[in-house]
């Protein structure tokens, strides 16, 4: 029972207050990763450089800002690329190499033209100026866009999600945890030997772990961020169970949700 002591929260009240509002602002956060994200195809890690979530939010913001000039950018090493390609001038070949590489350099520089490598090397300081690896598939501006601002909003969810967005970025090893807990508290077994197999974006869909014997247990996301729920659905239906769930480095800690 929570104590309300001269208008004010008791501790205990206060600390469960603030845990809800927290897994409000989590859920408000999860809708926007859900709308930002459905139907878009980003890659897992764009490049190899560690950054931290202010750093890679920083970098995001910028990247959504910058796009557009990037493209503008690109265009315009585009239209000197095509003054190389259509060019006759730069087929023309001397005897002397020392000659040949002035007339070159005097074409460029009269022209702007690009040759390939001139313009894979432009292009690339263009990429890695808005965080892309140099040599990064850009496709067309909406596209990229969307990407930006999907990864932008799942970088938000591992400031304030419960688990660090390990909700979204590795559901098989949140499952896998928990169908192991299910396994102990409710089947008496500590089987490990499992693989998770998900079919899910958000708060729709599952993810199957198969044990040995042919025991599935299946975990639903659709109560993120406030519980998981595990079923045993193979070789028989077994009980639903609600857990209230955080996490502590890559640990999921699992409580039963108290029924109504």
């Amino acid at each position: 029972m929570y104590i309300r002591t001269l208008g004010h929260f008791s501790d205990d009240e206060g600390k469960y207050q603030s845990e809800d509002a927290a897994r409000r602002a989590a859920d408000d956060l999860f809708k926007k990763y859900e709308a930002s994200c459905r139907g878009v195809d980003v890659p897992k890690r764009l490049t190899r450089q560690k950054r931290s979530l202010v750093e890679e939010a920083a970098l995001l913001q910028r990247r959504i800002k910058e796009l557009p000039k990037l493209y503008q950018d690109k265009a315009a090493l585009d239209r000197r690329a095509r003054i190389w390609q259509e060019s006759r001038e730069k087929n023309r070949v001397f005897s002397d190499p020392v000659a040949e590489r002035r007339r070159i350099e005097e074409f460029v520089c009269r022209t702007g033209a690009l040759s390939p490598d001139a313009y894979r090397i432009e292009l690339a300081k263009l990429l890695v100026k808005l965080g892309y690896p140099p040599d990064y598939l850009l496709r067309d501006l909406d596209t990229e866009l969307r990407r930006a601002r999907c990864e932008d909003s799942l970088n938000a969810l591992r400031f304030a999600f419960p688990c660090g967005g390990m909700e979204v970025d590795d559901p098989e090893g949140v499952s896998r945890q928990v169908a192991d807990h299910y396994m102990q508290t409710e089947l008496g077994s500590a089987q490990v030997d499992q693989r998770a197999a998900c079919s899910l974006f958000g708060r729709s869909g599952f993810c199957d772990v198969r044990y040995a014997g042919g025991i599935i247990i299946r975990v639903n996301f659709s109560k993120v961020p406030y519980a998981l729920i595990a079923v045993q659905v193979v070789p028989k239906l077994g009980p639903a169970r609600e857990y209230r769930y955080s996490c502590f480095g890559r640990k999921v800690n699992l409580s039963l949700a108290a029924t109504p």
